[in-house]
């Protein structure tokens, strides 16, 4: 079960909603993606999905009254802010819910990172006040001090009686260690230390840093979601009316639309008039434009290039390319990576500990210290208290997922988690398949030879005949050379032997067609060959009629592709073919692999990759294959990566990382963003670390201010996620060399 959450960006109060979510009966567990404000729910044997929904709204209701609780996919690009005026009329994408709780909103403001204007209207009163609070304090004389000390409690109430009575409402809640109440008791004791100057500052501050994280935690979202977005808003459909401007989402299967030079495709479909280019590039990163014209599928998310063209709409919009591209990349954001996971527990256990060193701090060193103060080291555990929220950390991890997510996407390449962002970054071993995936696939006969006895044209039918039903691109390279008419009705019996060929009955004639184990299975007896090329034998009632050779060319930038690899530290490249050893072995050559095991039927792949993965002990060993043919390998891999998979759902299904253009250059950059988006996770880590411990330390040693504190909590969140950004503009060594 999915909901989103709209308006949390709170890092805090996604840690609460997520533990006590996953304590709900029939529940197993909860997890909060703060990169698309999404809950997945995992579902337990008895599990009630319309109560369960219920109780999430009321509990996050009851615990951040202005996120806004759906069962609706939230749209990846953040809508434009409304551009209304203000006068009093309906928002058509108002909510009840967020109207309601305006009355007691969270500090943390809505989906647009946006103060409501009460919100606003206080906060810069309360300024105002704060301001004015020094002025009467600078010029009124001594015995009228309470009117400045009244002017400062005004702007502290003003600025925090929110923060205050969510404070009071979490503790009901049992929910304790979060920035409300931090906050709530750090300016309760400057109160009581009379410094009201100080008690107000805090509290305006902190409403300041708070509303400019969250503008930086939209913006960050923004951008990504701008990033992988390239779905169309409207359509030009052609009705009896004639041609109607609709909304994309109403776009359905068999209506005939219209493509204007310059606009996105909004639905896949056939082309039925005009000749045009495609630009390609929102989908697979690819600027090189595609020629398409009658009778060529189109895919969604493409943008036509200089003429008109008339589709036939074969997919509707939830169900179109470019809607299940982005479908995955969101999906994608939930699956959290070890970095994230490691600090959402150093979370839960950070904050307590800060907490309560700032009550030790408060109490043993005026008991053991001489001539200390109480006052003093009381003020210091404030300050203690105000840099204990963890915002920044956990914040800024997950929206570095899915900024690297976000990054790959635009080169063409999707990944489906943050976890395996963590593969990619540990991965030192590299295994792949060979046809299709380092060589192009497309297979051409650049030679027969027919045995003693037969004909080159008897070699021919019977190879065709052989190779009919054949979906391989050996089978259908041979089909379209030999160019024979075969008479369906013929065939009988027809079968493929994995790893080895096929066999059919024509007639009275058994005829095999495939590589020297099958026909040594039927014991047929075949001489050594030299020669170079992947080799097919065919032979008529057991008997060897001759046999093809057929070429395959070295895909462009594969061997780019491994060299880049290895830049990037990768220890290890190993090559698993069915094909014959002599042809994987040279084909290893031209690419300067460490290793090549040719002649694998598929359960030969699954043991020499699961023995190459058992000695990596250092790292992660990943498969790169062609899709649901090597289904088996792709699921034993730490991450699999299928080959050229735009528009295939089998090999979407089948693998980890998938490939929108049949580049192998595209696995380099993969692993080059995937280091990338660690080395920002890690100088996040360090800066909001390096940033609260600076200030606890000068704190200790009594030079730290509350002032400083603030800065500490939302400062340090501001800089971690500003910082985060940088990955949609990474450039890395492939792009800096075009």
């Amino acid at each position: 079960m999915k909901v989103f959450l709209e308006g949390l960006n709170c890092a805090n109060c996604a840690g609460k909603i997520e533990k006590l979510v996953g304590k709900m009966p029939n529940v197993r567990e909860a997890s909060i993606s703060l990169a698309t404000g999404s809950l997945v729910i995992e579902e337990d044997e008895g599990f009630a999905r319309e109560e369960t929904y219920d109780a999430v709204v009321k509990l996050v209701h009851s615990l951040e009254p202005h996120v806004v609780v759906s069962q609706n996919r939230k749209p990846l690009v953040v809508p434009e802010p409304c551009s209304c005026d203000g006068h009093d009329h309906e928002h058509s994408h108002g909510h009840h819910q967020a109207e309601e709780s305006q009355s007691l909103g969270h500090s943390h403001t809505g989906a647009l990172g946006d103060m409501d204007k009460r919100q606003k209207y206080e906060l810069t009163t309360a300024i105002g006040l704060f301001l004015l609070g020094f002025v009467l304090q600078a010029f009124l004389p001594a015995d009228l001090e309470m009117v400045s000390v009244g002017v400062f409690l005004g702007a502290y109430l003003l600025a925090g009686y929110r923060v205050i009575l969510l404070a009071f409402r979490n503790i009901g809640h049992g929910q304790i260690f979060d920035e409300n109440f931090l906050m709530t008791i750090a300016t309760f004791g400057a109160l009581v230390l009379t410094e009201w100057p100080e008690a107000a500052g805090v509290m305006i501050f902190f409403g300041i840093g708070e509303f400019f994280q969250d503008r930086a935690v939209d913006n960050a979202r923004r951008s990504i979601a701008e990033t992988i977005s390239f779905n169309a808003v409207t359509a030009n459909r052609v009705g009896p009316e004639g041609e109607v401007v609709i909304d994309a989402k109403q776009v359905k299967v068999g209506d005939v639309l219209v493509i204007k030079p310059g606009e996105k495709i909004p639905a896949d479909g056939i082309i039925m008039q005009g000749v045009s280019h495609l630009d390609t590039s929102p989908l697979t990163g690819e600027s090189y434009p595609r020629k398409v014209k009658k009778g060529d599928e189109i895919l969604s998310g493409m943008i036509n290039g200089n003429a008109v063209l008339k589709v036939l709409v074969t997919k509707d919009y939830e169900n179109s390319t470019a809607m299940k591209i982005m479908q995955l990349i969101e999906e994608a954001s939930d699956k959290k990576g070890k970095t994230e996971k490691f600090i959402t527990r150093f979370s839960r256990y950070y904050t307590p500990i800060v907490v309560f060193s700032a009550v030790a701090m408060a109490i043993i060193p005026p008991l053991i210290i001489p001539g200390a103060f109480w006052e003093t080291w009381f003020y210091q555990s404030l300050i203690f208290l105000v840099v204990s929220c963890p915002c920044a950390l956990v914040l800024s991890i997950p929206i570095s997922y899915f900024g690297g997510i976000g990054r790959a996407s635009k080169e063409g390449v999707l990944i489906k988690g943050g976890n395996y962002l963590d593969v990619l970054y540990q991965s030192n071993v590299f295994v792949f398949d060979k046809t299709g995936t380092l060589t192009q696939g497309e297979f051409k006969v650049i030679k027969t030879v027919s045995a003693t006895g037969f004909t080159k044209t008897e070699l021919l039918v019977a190879a065709a005949a052989g190779e009919h039903y054949s979906n391989h691109p050996i089978g259908k390279a041979i089909t379209a050379y030999a160019q024979q008419d075969v008479d369906e009705t013929r065939l009988k019996n027809y079968a493929e032997i994995p790893g080895k060929g096929t066999q059919v009955q024509v007639d009275d004639q058994m005829i095999l067609a495939g590589n020297r184990n099958l026909l040594r299975d039927h014991q047929i007896e075949i001489a050594d060959s030299d020669e170079e090329g992947t080799l097919v034998y065919i032979a008529i009632n057991g008997k060897l009629a001759g046999y093809l050779v057929l070429g395959d060319q070295i895909k462009d930038n594969a061997l780019s592709a491994l060299q880049g690899l290895k830049r990037l530290g990768v220890k290890k490249t190993v090559m698993l073919s069915g094909d014959n050893a002599g042809v994987a072995n040279q084909v290893g050559k031209k690419l300067m692999l460490d290793e090549v095991i040719g002649d694998c039927l598929p359960q030969d792949k699954v043991a020499a990759f699961e023995k190459i993965k058992v000695e990596n002990k250092d790292g992660k060993t990943i498969f790169v294959g062609d899709g649901m043919n090597d289904a088996p390998v792709l699921a034993m891999a730490d991450a699999g990566i299928a080959m050229g998979a735009l528009g295939s759902d089998a090999a979407i299904e089948a693998a980890d990382i998938i490939l929108m253009k049949d580049d192998p250059m595209d696995i380099t950059k993969a692993v080059d963003i995937a280091k990338y988006t660690r080395r920002i996770m890690i100088q996040n880590i360090v800066m909001a670390l390096g940033i609260k411990i600076t200030v606890l330390t000068l704190t200790f040693f009594g030079m730290g201010e509350m002032y400083l504190a603030i800065f500490a909590d939302v400062g340090a969140a501001i800089l971690t996620i500003l910082n985060t950004t940088r990955i949609l503009k990474y450039r890395g060594f492939w792009q800096k060399n075009r």
